[in-house]
């Protein structure tokens, strides 16, 4: 079932206009019919009404900084002389963006299976677009005494970083406030000290990027290259101890992502085989790529590369599969594709009309099968006014013909996988949630 095409840029309206989105952000206006730029995420917490999150909010973010910390919250998307542009809202109402679930008519999602089910239902719809584009749902009753929060936040206002760091900003260290949780947590790493000579060194290694993209075979069936129809469903895995991944990264002398991302090739074979029958001889996914500076101040901004990487699907056996794992990541760390690739997105935006531009970054999105993300959380309980944050789920946008979407999120020593698909592509995203864990189960087994 196709939807309407959506887009989060609306008409002008009378507010003051701030000025034109920058290129790194506006990438991300390039809705599809069947692919929205949403980053939508759920957080369950001890039972909390509307009203005390809505004030907590309205407290931590928009009054941050006298107002002015986090102000694209208070900005809509206007197309201004066949530009995007920043445009204050000057209609805006806290309660348009932050408000109760569910709608009349509609049965609670109290549990996870239907809270999984409401969350694919939301993950298909657009944003509205005469209004800033983010939405905050709160679910009061969840679960045993909690509540859920349902995050909408479309990727022009920033990219997973930025959306992290003021999330944090809501949460204590203690029910009775104590310092902020900031996004210290954030792992930047990997990027060379030297940010000059990496940048000559990307300018050079630039026009080779671009022709190993240009040439890079695109994922076979069958779970790339079928027509998406629109329809998103959502899964995530049960609550996996993060100690049980630090045991078999030890022995395998790799690093929890290289673990966790063998794991996820480990899950696409066995859905492959016991669905298809077969698997493919290759299957690439799409992995963000932090570029900021370890120095470098944090703000609401996209800045961020898309670089593919190509899992060891091929290999039967775990412990072959890790160790392929780590070998591609070690390369791709010691890679200036990550710096070299934002670069050519800003060029190809600041210089191409934007049929042009959208077509090529599409080519490019339309290689792999699934984008791949990891976001560290804070590894000890955190509160949202008091409030136990109990679990924290995520699930990353997908541009194109690209139908899944693999994130992982760790929290409170806990680490949870977060499934979207196009139901066109994986009828029960439940599936391959549940292949992770027979895997990482497995992988535990392997001498």
């Amino acid at each position: 079932m196709a939807t309407a095409m959506a887009s989060a840029v609306g008409e002008p309206g009378d507010g003051r206009v701030i000025g034109p989105v920058e290129p790194a952000d506006g990438v991300w206006l390039q809705d599809g019919a069947n692919s929205l730029m949403v980053i939508n995420a759920v957080f369950t917490v001890d039972h909390l009404d509307v009203g005390t999150f809505r004030q907590l909010w309205a407290d931590r973010v928009m009054a941050a900084g006298g107002g002015e910390r986090y102000p694209r919250y208070r900005w809509r998307v206007a197309q201004i002389g066949g530009r995007a542009h920043w445009q204050e809202d000057t209609s805006f109402d806290l309660t348009n963006h932050i408000f109760e679930v569910p709608e009349r008519g509609e049965e609670a999602p109290s549990t996870k299976e239907k809270l999984e089910e409401y969350v694919g239902r939301l993950a298909s719809r657009p944003l509205p677009n005469d209004r800033p584009p983010w939405q905050l749902l709160v679910v009061p009753e969840f679960g045993d005494g909690g509540s859920a929060i349902i995050c909408r936040i479309h990727h022009v206002l920033g990219d997973g970083i930025a959306m992290v760091q003021v999330l944090f900003s809501i949460m204590d260290s203690s029910p009775e406030g104590g310092a902020m949780v900031l996004p210290s947590v954030i792992d930047r790493g990997g990027k060379p000290p030297n940010r000059a000579l990496l940048a000559l060194s990307a300018s050079l290694a630039g026009p080779l990027v671009l022709l190993r993209k240009m040439l890079w075979r695109p994922d076979p069936a069958p779970l790339h290259g079928v027509a998406l129809g629109g329809e998103k469903r959502v899964a995530w895995t049960r609550p996996i101890d993060v100690a049980l991944i630090k045991e078999v990264k030890k022995r395998f002398g790799a690093t929890m992502n290289d673990v966790l991302v063998a794991c996820v090739a480990g899950a696409f074979r066995r859905y492959l085989e016991d669905h298809a029958g077969e698997v493919p001889r290759q299957l690439q996914v799409s992995m963000p790529v932090n570029v900021r500076s370890s120095s470098e101040e944090l703000k609401m901004d996209n800045k961020f590369a898309a670089v593919l990487l190509s899992l060891p699907i091929e290999e039967r056996e775990p412990r072959a599969r890790t160790l392929e794992t780590k070998r591609r990541l070690d390369a791709l760390k010691r890679s200036v594709e990550p710096i070299t690739t934002y670069g050519l997105v800003h060029v190809m935006l600041k210089t191409l009309p934007q049929g042009a531009s959208r077509a090529l970054i599409d080519y490019f999105a339309n290689k792999c099968t699934c984008v791949l993300s990891n976001v560290p959380g804070p590894q000890k309980p955190v509160y949202l006014a008091g409030r136990r944050l109990r679990a924290m789920l995520f699930w990353v946008p997908q541009r194109a013909e690209v139908g899944i979407g693999v994130s992982i999120i760790s929290y409170d020593g806990a680490l949870r996988v977060g499934i979207i698909a196009d139901s066109e592509l994986v009828s029960e995203p439940g599936h391959l949630a549940r292949a992770f864990e027979t895997e990482l189960e497995e992988l535990q087994q392997a001498s």
